[in-house]
């Protein structure tokens, strides 16, 4: 896997958060969001695993349900899923969503670059994130 520094993911969340924000102002906001214009954004970075460069893994916890939107960040600032909360409600509410083996109130997610797809669910649940690929506010 390759190694990203503290500093780099956060010029990464930097770029990408101006780059969602067009002209409108970005604030820190506690526990990974930041204050996009008047909405407020979860963040998560993942870092490009060398073994499986197409597939990134995300989490959907209860305070990722407390933004308006989900920004995922996949490797570097040329990749990312920017989602409206609703969309992860229903990830994160399905019957069968994976939950993290330690944390039942936290769902796993497996996102796929190349096809733009999540893997949500077990039985093969996905949803495509075309839609979703580096969009702006």
């Amino acid at each position: 896997m390759l190694k990203t520094s503290t500093t780099e993911r956060d010029k990464i969340k930097r770029e990408v958060l101006q780059k969602i924000a067009g002209s409108a102002l970005v604030k820190s906001a506690p526990k990974s969001m930041f204050k996009v214009g008047q909405a407020l954004v979860h963040v998560r970075f993942c870092k490009r695993n060398e073994n499986s460069p197409a597939k990134y893994k995300f989490n959907i916890n209860p305070n990722t349900l407390r933004a308006d939107f989900e920004l995922w960040i996949c490797g570097d600032s040329s990749c990312f899923y920017l989602m409206p909360i609703s969309f992860l409600v229903q990830l994160y509410d399905h019957p069968r969503a994976y939950e993290d083996n330690h944390h039942p109130d936290i769902k796993v997610v497996s996102v796929d670059i190349h096809i733009n797809e999540v893997m949500y669910a077990r039985g093969g649940e996905s949803a495509l994130l075309m839609q979703y690929k580096n969009a702006s506010l």
